[in-house]
């Protein structure tokens, strides 16, 4: 009766026991909900605990990522850094010296001969240019427009051949002590030079009182009063040379034979100059070294090379170009003033254009040769009676590349010529466009080093 009674809202009215068991059930359901709340609770922590995990591995990641892009950026900074300084320089340009060694355009063609032979030695150098350009740099700082020329042209022979100064080829010489006991082994004995044309004493003057000159270029007779008049002088400048093997001769201006008949030059003035030692004693007198040069000097060994132009006194002494032996550098390099008017400066030999305020007296040139050598230097030179007569200079200590080699080859009637000697024995060729006096020192002592080096006794 009671289960079917209904309350006041129409619903069933339950008994105690079914209404207990209703809210058991209530709340075994409530209990359920719970615990999935509390799952979900702990997922959702779980689920932020593992995020949190996450953000710093994250995080590494993206720093990872930035210090990989930051890495980048400098490798291409590097990398194009690396590529500036890789590239040679567009135009070449000399730096700027005080010394004015030489015009712009001259310089720039030894720069760009210096850079051919860089590239050549190494195709992969990347700045060939900029290179040449500083090795032109350093050698024009120290030259003057004096030395220049020459000392370019061995720096550029230094670098086309280096096996040849390597420092331990098997032929260089332990000490400078031993190289100068082997030079003055070679030094030419006395009676030898006197047969080579030196002046080895002091000659008796003798005045030569004739009116006329016979020219030393075309062989025409002519009064001296009138040799400042022009007139016409053909010739050929070069001098007689014979074709090796053959008693033919030439002249090597325009290898024109012997005989021929058509000059190849021409001038407006005859010249003359004074053979005989005694006539030159009149004119300007020899002098000892051992009796003027008595100090001891600062070079043991040095190369010699003079200039001589025409004047109305003859053939004069016009510079003085002295190289030191062990270095090849430039020691002395004086202009001379000649004693009479002059004639021709003898410009394509001795490389002379003008008389200026650098030219300094006979006197004084001595002098200052003196502050470098003392009696017992070694002089180093090519046909070197010339230039001892022309110093007016009787000197023991002598060593002449003309007189020495080839060996077995040279005679008082003939002898190879510098450019010849220095081509058949370091290959290469000097005397090429306006002379250099320090040139042809350098050569003769490079000729002599090398048969030095080889152990070649005079």
């Amino acid at each position: 009766m009671l289960s079917k009674l209904k309350n006041i809202d129409g619903k069933p009215i339950l008994s105690k026991k079914s209404n207990n068991e209703n809210i058991n059930r209530k709340r075994s359901i409530d209990s359920d909900d719970d615990n999935e709340d509390e799952v979900e609770v702990r997922i959702k922590k779980s689920t932020e605990k593992k995020a949190r995990q996450r953000v710093p591995e994250d995080e590494s990641k993206k720093n990872h990522n930035g210090d990989g892009k930051r890495e980048n950026h400098r490798r291409e900074k590097r990398a194009r850094l690396d590529s500036t300084l890789n590239q040679d320089v567009k135009l070449i340009l000399p730096k700027p010296v005080n010394t004015n060694p030489a015009s712009i355009p001259e310089r720039k063609k030894f720069i760009e001969r210096i850079a051919q032979i860089l590239v050549k030695k190494n195709p992969d150098l990347k700045q060939p240019k900029a290179q040449a350009i500083e090795i032109e740099f350093e050698i024009a700082q120290k030259s003057t427009f004096r030395t220049y020329a020459s000392t370019l042209r061995n720096a550029v022979y230094k670098l086309q051949h280096p096996e040849k100064f390597e420092k331990n080829n098997d032929a260089q010489l332990k000490t400078k002590e031993e190289e100068l006991r082997i030079l003055r082994s070679m030094v030419i004995p006395v009676t030898k030079l006197e047969k080579y044309g030196f002046v080895m004493k002091i000659p008796p003057k003798e005045v030569n009182e004739s009116l006329t000159r016979e020219c030393r270029r075309c062989g025409t007779v002519f009064k001296l009063d009138q040799q400042l008049e022009p007139t016409t002088c053909i010739f050929h400048h070069g001098k007689l040379r014979r074709q090796p093997g053959t008693k033919i001769k030439f002249y090597d201006c325009c290898r024109a034979p012997e005989d021929d008949n058509k000059p190849c030059d021409e001038s407006k003035h005859h010249v003359f100059q004074i053979s005989k030692p005694e006539e030159k004693q009149a004119v300007l007198p020899y002098t000892l070294t051992k009796e003027i040069f008595q100090d001891k000097a600062q070079y043991n060994v040095l190369g010699i090379d003079c200039e001589m132009g025409f004047t109305t006194k003859g053939f004069e002494l016009m510079r003085i170009t002295a190289v030191d032996y062990f270095t090849e550098k430039t020691v002395l390099d004086t202009y001379v003033l000649p004693y009479g008017e002059v004639v021709d400066l003898n410009t394509r030999y001795s490389g002379i254009s003008q008389i200026n305020a650098d030219f300094v007296s006979y006197n004084q040139a001595l002098q200052e040769l003196g502050a470098i050598m003392d009696k017992d230097t070694i002089l180093i030179g090519h046909g070197l009676e010339n230039d001892m007569n022309a110093m007016r200079l009787i000197h023991e200590q002598i060593i002449d590349t003309s007189i020495l080699y080839p060996k077995f080859e040279t005679s008082p009637t003939f002898r190879w010529s510098l450019k010849d000697l220095t081509f058949k024995y370091l290959s290469k060729n000097i005397q090429i466009g306006e002379h250099d006096s320090a040139e042809d020192s350098v050569a003769a002592i490079q000729i002599v080093k090398y048969h030095v080096k080889k152990g070649n006794s005079p």
